[in-house]
């Protein structure tokens, strides 16, 4: 969350601006951008891969739009080219939040330096932690100085403050857990990748359920999260009281963010303004990938989804 308010302050998001974000995201995605002041002007994404795109983005454009923030949902990294080709005519910056994705490939290449900014988050349930905090990685130097001095209450040199910043800086014990655990990605993801494999073929002849959809340039999902979609809300539903009841763990994530109380009540929102989120959402469920799960693990979550949806 931080990274991600310290990227759009380093573009002097104002008061008045207006920024896109997707409505299917973590509430994070949208509450930076009240930070600055600004206006966050929601967009629909694919139902498919749960990611926003150009076409979604281009509707939302206006005379104040300032800046964009696409989300990398459940470790899926959006489709970065595509996006930039659209849009690079308006000249707008555009911000990646790349929470879930770190370790992700897109097109064979580290997700982190496709769009002008890419924040990143090492929170405890990520792929890899430092328990809290996160990451900006930009390949402009301007940016890169400006986050610099943003993150360390606004000192472009000791004592001497040049603008309003925070206390955005990582500890030094946090530092240095996210550098080990840096060594271990690849690691993970590679593990993780062998799950959904045993989740993809055990699923794949259930016309009710639908694995993750992956993209040609999705050459590594990171797998933050497993998200089967499945055939209307009642079988959805009737599946997650099932893993509940059988000490399960899932997740719906996220609840589009124009639902959230705070924000409908704020902005006069409702249901039915973005139906392709909120459809994914009525119908999408996480369920449990992790490193260290054993082929017992695997078996019990498969076997209950598949009892669930042949009762």
């Amino acid at each position: 969350t931080s990274a991600l308010h310290a990227a759009l302050a380093s573009l002097d998001i104002k008061p008045g601006d207006e920024v896109i974000v997707p409505t299917l995201s973590y509430i994070s995605s949208a509450n930076v951008i009240l930070y600055c002041g600004a206006k966050p002007i929601f967009c629909d994404s694919n139902p498919k891969t749960f990611n926003v795109t150009s076409k979604e983005i281009i509707k939302k454009i206006t005379k104040k739009t300032k800046a964009i923030i696409t989300v990398d949902l459940k470790g899926q990294p959006v489709d970065y080219d595509e996006i930039y080709s659209k849009l690079k005519k308006f000249n707008i910056p555009i911000i990646s939040d790349s929470a879930e994705s770190f370790g992700a490939e897109y097109k064979n290449k580290k997700v982190g330096s496709q769009f002008l900014i890419h924040s990143f988050s090492f929170f405890a349930n990520k792929n890899i932690t430092m328990g809290e905090g996160g990451l900006i990685a930009t390949n402009n130097d301007k940016i890169a100085n400006k986050c610099k001095i943003i993150r360390n209450q606004g000192q472009d040199y000791r004592y001497h403050h040049v603008t309003i910043g925070n206390n955005y800086r990582p500890t030094d014990y946090s530092a240095a857990i996210g550098s080990v655990q840096l060594k271990k990605i690849d690691k993970i993801l590679k593990a993780k990748k062998k799950i959904v494999s045993v989740y993809n073929q055990s699923f794949k002849k259930y016309n009710s359920i639908i694995t993750p959809y992956v993209p040609d340039f999705a050459t590594r999902p990171s797998w933050y999260m497993y998200s089967l979609t499945f055939k209307n809300n009642k079988i959805r539903n009737k599946v997650k009281k099932s893993m509940e009841k059988n000490n399960i763990d899932t997740r719906l994530s996220f609840p589009p963010i124009h639902l959230q109380p705070i924000y409908k009540k704020k902005f006069s929102l409702k249901s039915g303004m973005f139906p392709k989120s909120e459809n994914a959402y009525k119908t999408f469920l996480d369920i449990p990938i992790y490193l260290g799960m054993t082929k017992t693990d695997i078996s019990r979550v498969v076997n209950c989804i598949i009892e669930s949806i042949n009762e």
